[in-house]
Order: C-alpha cells, then sequence, then structure tokens
C-alpha cells in the first residue's frame, strides 16, 4: 500500500482570482484557460500521479501554478512549458528557481530543447484542441515515462479509451494502448475551475508497460495513415503512405505472417498488432 502524502496546496477560488486580479492576469479563450482552484482536487491529482521525491517531472501548461507549486516541493526536479508569455512571467517571479521554466507552445518545441534528463512522471491539464498532438508529442519524445496523468475533457476519454470496432477507436486509443494501460480515475466538476467551463472535465493514468518498442514520428505517422480511410480496407488506406517509403515484404504478406485477413480494416486490430505489422514492413 502507498504511503499517504502530505501535499500543502492553497489554490482554492478566493486565492486563484486574489493572483489573477493583483497580476493583472486572465483566463484566455484562445489557450483554452482554466485556472484548477479546488484544493481536494490537486491532491488527489499529484496522488494518482505517484509522484514521489525521486521523480523527475514534467508539466505542460502550469498556468498559475496550482500543481506547480505543490509539485516543486515534492520531487526531484520539475520542468514546466507554458504557452502564455504573461502566464510565463508570473511563474518566473512566483517560483523562482524551484522550476526549469520554458516559454513555448509545447507542440513546437523540439525535445533536446527541453528534455535534459529523462523524465518519468507527467502531467498536463490538456485542452480538448491540443489534447491529441500533446498526447502524441510527450509518448514519442518521453515514452519512457512511468506515468502519465492529464486532466481533460470527460467526453474526450472515449477517444482515448477505447477497444477495437468500435466507432471511438482511432490512432489515439492506438498509442496509449501501445504505450501502456489507461485509467480513468475520477470526475472533476466545471465548478472546480475559475472561470467555469462549459463541460465536466476527468482525470486520466496512462502506465507504462515495457513492450520493447518506442513510439516514433514515423510509426505515428503509419497509424494514422491506416486509419485515413476508416471505410475503406486496411490495404487501400495504407498504399499511398506506403508507396513513399521502403518496405521490407508486401502489406499482404506481413498480415498473413501475423494471422490477419487480407481484406480486414484498421478499426479491428489491436494495438499491438499495428507494432507488428510496423515490425515486419518497415524496421
Amino acid at each position: 500500500m502507498s504511503p499517504v502524502l502530505h501535499i500543502s496546496s492553497d489554490m482554492n477560488r478566493n486565492v486563484v482570482i486574489h493572483i489573477l486580479e493583483s497580476n493583472e492576469l486572465h483566463a484566455k479563450t484562445k489557450f483554452g484557460q482554466n485556472f484548477l482552484c479546488n484544493e481536494e482536487i490537486i491532491k488527489r491529482i499529484i496522488e494518482v500521479s505517484g509522484v514521489g521525491p525521486d521523480s523527475v517531472c514534467l508539466e505542460i501548461g502550469p498556468g498559475i501554478g496550482a500543481l506547480t507549486e505543490p509539485l516543486s516541493d515534492l520531487c526531484s526536479k520539475l520542468t514546466a512549458v507554458e504557452i502564455d508569455k504573461e502566464l510565463f512571467s508570473y511563474l518566473e517571479k512566483s517560483l523562482g528557481d524551484k522550476v526549469a521554466l520554458y516559454l513555448s507552445d509545447y507542440l513546437k518545441l523540439k525535445k533536446d530543447d527541453y528534455v535534459e534528463e529523462p523524465f518519468d512522471h507527467i502531467l498536463s491539464n490538456i485542452p480538448y484542441y491540443v489534447m491529441t498532438g500533446i498526447m502524441k508529442k510527450l509518448m514519442v519524445d518521453c515514452g519512457n515515462a512511468e506515468r502519465m496523468t492529464f486532466m481533460v475533457e470527460d467526453e474526450a476519454i472515449a477517444r482515448i479509451i477505447c477497444e477495437p470496432s468500435t466507432k471511438q477507436y482511432g490512432p489515439l486509443a492506438v498509442l496509449v494502448g501501445v504505450y501502456g494501460s489507461a485509467k480513468r480515475e475520477f470526475t472533476v466538476p466545471s465548478d472546480c475551475f475559475y472561470p467555469m467551463p462549459h463541460t465536466t472535465s476527468a482525470v486520466i493514468t496512462l502506465s507504462r508497460i515495457d513492450r520493447g518498442f518506442e513510439i516514433s514520428d514515423d510509426f505515428c505517422s503509419f497509424v494514422e495513415a491506416a486509419f485515413s480511410k476508416r471505410r475503406k480496407t486496411l490495404s487501400n488506406s495504407l498504399s499511398a503512405y506506403l508507396s513513399t517509403v521502403s518496405v521490407k515484404m508486401p502489406l499482404k504478406e506481413a498480415l498473413k505472417t501475423i494471422g490477419l485477413e487480407e481484406n480486414i480494416r484498421a478499426e479491428v486490430l489491436k494495438p499491438l498488432d499495428f507494432v507488428e505489422l510496423y515490425k515486419l514492413l518497415l524496421i
């Protein structure tokens, strides 16, 4: 049984409003900003994340530091990437040298620009409009992380945790399944944020399983191409993509090798089927 963590957090609604007003800050719609303002939710997020004194952590979108402040006191090293220059300036003043801060759109950062040593824990409150891009990049850049903890729109979880042959099953679910196991932890009501969003959020955790395979940009492109024509066969969907790369064997032969029908569609394949197919064709 894991020890109970004593996490200090004073980020309630009144504190958030005071921070914003006294620093002339405001939530920007273009960045999907809603600031977490519930102390118990903050504690629960950090507890399910599994972060401890030896953890090397990365936080995407720290905002005004609701998670950042307690994380910086708990873990060994914390890196945070913030897209908003005004919030970045506030964090620089409030956190000092406790956190390695980067001012950038995370999706535009190159791995070597921010990964000084491997992260073992990732945390992020991800706006829906960049959810897929950020999760994909994290699994490519930080695929050896022990656990990733995300707060996302509750409705979006159906695209992250789903089974083959379902309407929601697609590239993101495949990548998550290759990375490891996913678990929906708990719901976060809209009144836990300021300003209140129009949707309910939820916290999920992804726990890495060592499969001896690293998710790469090329593998992501392969999976995305496989789903490019959902109503067509896998062979049809992949034809254009495979014509641009050097393959080791015909797709028909590769499918037969792993026991799959020639006319199968991408939505039927399990995540590890994509890995085996990719290895046969391209590695």
